[in-house]
Formats: structure tokens, C-alpha cells, sequence
């Protein structure tokens, strides 16, 4: 038995002594010479175990930096949960794409299949299975997504600079309005397919994130987020401001600041954002570094709407090619609006307004379908806003009525405070409200339910002469 332990051992040192040179070992020689004790095999087994922990340290320090997947956790650090071996006989969906990942940085990329866990809803557990092709050992894990159909992965990063790739899917809730999502990165540790930890999460999100405690009964504020993949790493970004969300409709500046984070991965398997200042991002130009402005665009206040017809006039609305048209009528006690167009032929509504003004915009920002849809203002009394609409089965018109704790129209509230209302010529009611500094309070009124309409806030703004919207700037 021993001769066989000697021999084992002998081989064993012989192999990994071809691995170092002789000036690694040189500062580590002992100084005393060895006994000629080899013929016990435990002293045999205690020298070997020394000799292999030398070696091991040497390789270890001549071998530049340390990938990932040779690191042992930290014992108080975040625990990283090791995929389990299910899904072999999961079937990948004709609509998913392998990706071609370099798991192990041996230069040569694995091809990374997506087998899907058959559910009723199509949502749940992905596996990913590859090949090594350093080893040739399977490698696999396991993904949690809202929906195992075309599974695809998003790219290929390196964000702990160990020169193998990480594997980034995305996570994505299809029914939340404004999206949502996260990436899942999943990185080759001991073997498998490891899913990485953030040390932020709500800083990887992406969509209209709420602001905690900001509900209210018509709106919630959110801010914008996104991530995305720049030169082998995953960023986020999130916006400066928070912007008023309520049924569906989100007011936001055409141009607005971000904050953004490039991700790095640690050794522990966390992934941590570094700050890289600002970005913006225009509903026009996209994404894009700051210019030096960096303060979101004005809100949408301007220009103002200011063409109307009176009793006796007739227009065709501008309301984005829906083909309507107007006229008023002189019925004896104030006028009548008739409507005509698709689905409205001839459809009349009884105005109340004294010397009653139609704007030949329509505001459309109201309707949330195609329908016909009205502004309405007196020439003899500036209290006066009114928005008529048709109704949802089409079958005839009807004045939106307006809830909350903004006015609609012009004049002064209970506590004193001057407000001004006006169409602007994209079709948005707006009302300005004054606040004690002589600022305005910026509201846009959105439909929130049936017939009801609220005004959600979009900003704080200065005038030159508030008459003119035109003269709006930052305070």
C-alpha cells in the first residue's frame, strides 16, 4: 500500500512541478536540508500537502489577475444561490435564439440554448445549457421569466474585467403599463451558471418606476429608468425629476436629465453602479451626453391655440386628420355646437357659455379614442373652459367634467391664487396656477375615467406676462 501512496505521490509532485520555474521557488527553499526520511509514507503525504500548498501560491501569484469563477465567497459577504440540475428534458421554443457567449475566456464563444419549462401561462423557469468548450463539461442554469416564449438574450459582457464573458437575459413585465424590467446576468461560476446579485436593484429597473408615498386619487409620480449594454458592461439611468403618471398617461418634457451608473461585478458576485454623470433624453434626438443645460425642457405650456369661430361660423377642427368638422348655430338663446364627420352626423350639443368661442384645435389629448372632441371659451366671460366630447359609443356629445382640486377656466380660487387656462396647439388644455413668489404651478388636464377629467402637474414656470404663453421661461 504504501508503495502505491509513494508512487501516486510522485507523479503527482512531478506534474505539478512542471507548472513553475525555478525562480519562483528559489526565495522559498528551505534552509535546512531535508532528511532522508521518505521511506514513512505520512511523512511522505505531510511533505506532499506543503509542497502542493507552495505550488499553489506561486501559480497563483505568477498568474496576473484572478478570474471570477476561482474565487471562494466571502464568509460574510451576499450568498449567490447555485442553479439546480432541472429542465434537461425542457424543449427550446421555435421562436428563441441561442447566444454565443465566451463563458470561460478561452477565446472561443459556447453556444448558450434556452430550454423552456412548458406552463400554462408561459411563464417561469428557463434553463440554459451549453457546453464548455474548455472542458467539455455541461454547464447550466436557471432563469425566472414572466414569459419562456422567444427567449433571447440581450449580449455578452464583461463587467468584472476577468476576460471571460457574462450572460445577460432580459426580465420584462409585458403587462405593466410604462414597462418594466431588469437584466439577469449570469456569470460561470464553480462550473454553472451562476445569476449575479445587485447591490441597488431599484437603480437596474427600467420603466415608469413609482415614487414611494407620491399616489394620489388621479396620479402617482415615477421616475423614468432604463438599462442597457455600452462597450462589454450594462448602465442604467434613472431621471432627474419625477414626472406625473394617472390612467395611462405620462407627462413628461420633450427632453429630460438622467442620472447614470456603469455596473461592475465583484468578486462576490454583486454587481455594484459606478456614477457617470448625466446623460439626456429627447422624445426626438434619443439618448445623448449632457450639453451643459442639464435641466429638463420647459413644459409643454406654448403656443397657445388662439383661433376660434363665433355663432354663425363653421370650421374643419384640426385634430390630427380625424376629419371632423364644426359650426355653431344660433338657436335664440346662446348657440348650438353641430359636429359633423365619422360617426357624428349632425351631432349637436346646447352651449351654455355667453358668446361662445370654438377653437378650431381640437383637444385631443382628452380622447383616448378616435372620436370627435371640442374646446370651448366665452368672448364675455374669461371663467368660462368647457370640453365637449363625443361619447364613447359615438351616439352623441357630451361636456367632460372636470374633478380635483385644480380649476378649470380663469380667475381666482378660494385661497386668493390667480389660475389661467388655454389650449395649446398640440391639442393639450392646459392651467397655470400662482404661486406665492409670483411662479406658476404648470397642470395638464388628462381624462381619468368616463367623463372625468383632472389636471396633473407638469411643472413650476415663470412669465413675463402670463397672458402670453409664449413668454414662458424658467424660473
Amino acid at each position: 500500500m504504501s508503495t502505491d501512496i509513494e508512487a501516486r505521490l510522485r507523479d503527482a509532485l512531478a506534474a505539478r512541478a512542471d507548472l513553475v520555474r525555478h525562480e519562483d521557488l528559489t526565495p522559498l527553499a528551505t534552509v535546512v536540508p531535508l532528511r532522508p526520511r521518505w521511506q514513512s509514507p505520512w511523512v511522505l503525504l505531510a511533505t506532499a500537502a506543503a509542497v502542493l500548498l507552495v505550488l499553489g501560491i506561486v501559480v497563483q501569484g505568477v498568474g496576473g489577475r484572478e478570474r471570477s469563477d476561482r474565487i471562494a465567497p466571502q464568509p460574510d459577504g451576499p450568498t449567490l444561490e447555485m442553479p439546480a440540475d432541472v429542465g434537461r428534458d425542457w424543449k427550446a421554443d421555435d421562436l428563441s435564439r441561442p447566444a454565443r457567449v465566451d463563458l470561460d475566456g478561452d477565446g472561443v464563444r459556447e453556444k448558450v440554448q434556452f430550454l423552456s419549462e412548458k406552463t400554462d401561462d408561459y411563464a417561469g423557469r428557463v434553463r440554459l445549457q451549453t457546453t464548455l468548450s474548455s472542458t467539455g463539461e455541461e454547464s447550466w442554469g436557471i432563469a425566472e421569466l414572466t414569459s419562456t416564449i422567444g427567449v433571447t438574450a440581450r449580449g455578452a459582457i464583461d463587467a468584472d474585467g476577468d476576460g471571460d464573458e457574462e450572460l445577460v437575459l432580459p426580465w420584462e413585465d409585458l403587462a405593466a403599463v410604462g414597462g418594466a424590467g431588469h437584466p439577469l446576468v449570469f456569470d460561470l461560476r464553480d462550473g454553472l451558471l451562476v445569476e449575479m446579485l445587485a447591490a441597488d436593484p431599484d437603480l437596474l429597473q427600467s420603466g415608469d418606476v413609482a415614487v414611494p408615498g407620491s399616489q394620489t386619487e388621479f396620479y402617482d409620480l415615477v421616475h423614468e429608468q432604463d438599462w442597457w449594454i455600452k462597450g462589454g458592461q450594462v448602465w442604467s439611468s434613472r431621471s432627474v425629476n419625477a414626472f406625473a403618471r394617472g390612467n395611462m398617461t405620462l407627462l413628461r418634457p420633450e427632453s429630460i436629465v438622467l442620472d447614470t451608473w456603469r455596473w461592475e461585478l465583484g468578486d462576490d458576485g454583486v454587481l455594484r453602479p459606478t456614477d457617470q454623470g448625466c446623460a439626456e433624453d429627447s422624445t426626438v434626438e434619443g439618448r445623448h451626453d449632457c450639453d451643459g443645460d442639464q435641466a429638463d425642457s420647459l413644459p409643454a405650456v406654448q403656443p397657445a391655440a388662439t383661433d376660434t369661430i363665433g355663432i354663425g361660423g363653421e370650421v374643419a377642427l384640426d385634430d390630427g386628420g380625424l376629419g371632423y368638422r364644426a359650426r355653431v348655430e344660433d338657436d335664440g338663446s346662446g348657440g348650438t355646437l353641430v359636429v359633423d364627420g365619422p360617426g357624428a352626423d349632425g351631432l349637436v350639443y346646447a352651449l351654455s357659455a355667453p358668446d361662445p368661442r370654438v377653437s378650431t384645435v381640437s383637444p385631443t389629448y382628452l380622447v383616448g379614442f378616435d372620436a370627435a372632441s371640442v374646446y370651448v371659451a366665452s368672448a364675455a366671460d374669461p371663467a368660462v373652459a368647457e370640453v365637449v366630447a363625443q361619447t364613447a359609443d359615438l351616439a352623441g356629445l357630451v361636456a367632460l367634467r372636470p374633478v380635483g382640486d385644480v380649476p378649470l377656466g380663469t380667475g381666482s380660487d378660494s385661497d386668493g391664487r390667480a389660475y389661467r387656462t388655454w389650449l395649446t396647439k398640440a391639442g393639450a388644455v392646459v392651467t397655470v396656477v400662482e404661486a406665492e413668489d409670483g411662479s406658476w404651478d404648470s397642470w395638464q388636464w388628462a381624462r381619468v375615467g368616463g367623463t372625468d377629467i383632472a389636471a396633473l402637474p407638469t411643472g413650476r414656470v415663470c412669465f413675463a406676462d402670463v397672458t402670453d404663453p409664449s413668454s414662458v421661461a424658467r424660473c
